[in-house]
């Protein structure tokens, strides 16, 4: 271990300031696209009024220094050049184009840029400049119906498997660039069917979180798993990638734009994504969140905890979080997550098969417990004859 004069250089570079500040690799490729978006936007004259000399060229690198020598120089001019920006995208939000909620988000790698680099901005007088954000969007979660006919049209045992996991468990598309088959923890029922699963999301992340998967979709993914074996020889291993590609010929993933194309597929095939007519910039469901905000509907339809369905959904939970004591590897909120299975499963047919396990459990329970009521009930007989005085014999 040293300290070397090339590492110190390479930390005075202000973009490798910001992309070493950025964690999570997703966050830090939208970053960069968000942040060179910005920055191809400041006219080169700002630079030579400011700075005597003009950017080289277009890459971010060099852009991103220019831009932080010039906010350097002047904090002010800085704020300015993003005040005007920002009022540039209000008119993208008044024209229908974004929400409100995305503007700040365009304005986040701006900000990690610059308190990356120590440049101090206040960011509480451009924050003003955001346009009124409403509270909630008006797009809708996918109903059962559609879902089924997702399943209707899916040929493929993957695009089923990507359908029930999305439904069952809600997480964020993201997370399949995490999953292997070590997430899955199957859960089984004496006569061997599955009783459900909990699936790791976000492994080995600052995120990480448990949430479950229900038996339908527990069916499909064995089926996938089998469909593996088949084209493989073997089954998968425990650090395999959960969904593999078919254009390799080897095992490589399918990520997250793998998935969103497939889905993308499935959702045109029941006629739920036609073209926008002119003025609509969005679909009344998202694409993928879709299914989270179904998710979670379907939670609270159950009356399902709520910090367990916070949980669930990867949500952060405040205080609770440092208090509780979960045991999460005894998976203790699976059985309140079973309450909201029957409202999970997508096929009827399925839900059957579910609530007919539940009935079975049921009697096998009440079965068990009647010799122990009938006992309990003889010696509370015997005992009130006891007080009356009476002689009670076997």
């Amino acid at each position: 271990m040293e300290i070397t004069l090339e590492k110190i250089n390479t930390r005075s570079d202000p973009y490798q300031l910001f992309l070493d500040s950025i964690k999570h690799k997703e966050t830090k490729r939208r970053y960069k696209n968000l942040l060179y978006t910005f920055l191809k936007l400041i006219p080169n004259e700002i630079y030579q009024d400011a700075l005597g000399e003009k950017p080289p060229n277009n890459e971010a690198t060099t852009l991103a220094k220019f831009f932080v020598d010039a906010a350097r120089k002047s904090s002010d001019l800085a704020s300015d050049i993003i005040a005007a920006y920002i009022k540039e995208d209000k008119k993208r939000v008044e024209a229908g184009e974004i929400s409100p909620q995305t503007l700040p988000n365009h304005i986040k790698p701006i900000k990690v840029l610059l308190d990356s680099n120590r440049i101090a901005v206040h960011w509480k007088s451009l924050s003003k400049l955001y346009p009124r954000i409403t509270r909630g969007s008006n797009d809708r979660a996918y109903t059962t119906e559609e879902m089924q006919r997702m399943l209707e049209v899916s040929n493929d045992i993957t695009d089923k498997v990507i359908v029930t996991m999305f439904a069952s468990a809600g997480f964020r598309l993201e997370s399949w660039d995490y999953f292997t088959w070590k997430d899955v923890v199957f859960f089984r029922n004496p006569d061997d069917s599955f009783r459900g699963a909990a699936l790791c999301v976000y492994r080995n992340d600052p995120e990480q979180y448990w949430t479950f998967i229900t038996p339908e979709a527990c069916n499909y993914l064995d089926m996938y798993r089998e469909k593996w074996k088949a084209d493989i020889g073997v089954y998968p291993n425990p650090d395999d990638p959960l969904l593999k590609a078919v254009k390799y010929p080897t095992i490589h993933r399918l990520n997250h734009k793998g998935v969103r194309r497939r889905v993308e597929n499935v959702v045109r095939a029941i006629g739920l994504r036609p073209p926008l007519p002119p003025g609509r910039r969005r679909h009344e469901v998202k694409l993928d969140h879709g299914f989270r905000k179904s998710f979670n509907t379907n939670l609270r339809r159950a009356k399902v905890d709520f910090l367990d369905k916070e949980d669930m959904m990867g949500h952060k939970t405040g205080l609770e979080k440092h208090y509780e004591r979960y045991a999460e590897e005894d998976f203790e909120r699976f059985s309140e997550y079973e309450k909201a299975i029957p409202f999970l499963t997508i096929s009827d047919t399925e839900r059957v098969k579910f609530e007919n396990q539940k009935l079975k459990e049921a009697k096998k329970n009440l079965e068990e417990q009647i010799p122990t009521l009938v006992d309990d009930a003889v010696e509370r007989v015997k005992k009130e004859l006891t007080q009356k005085g009476w002689t009670v014999t076997e």
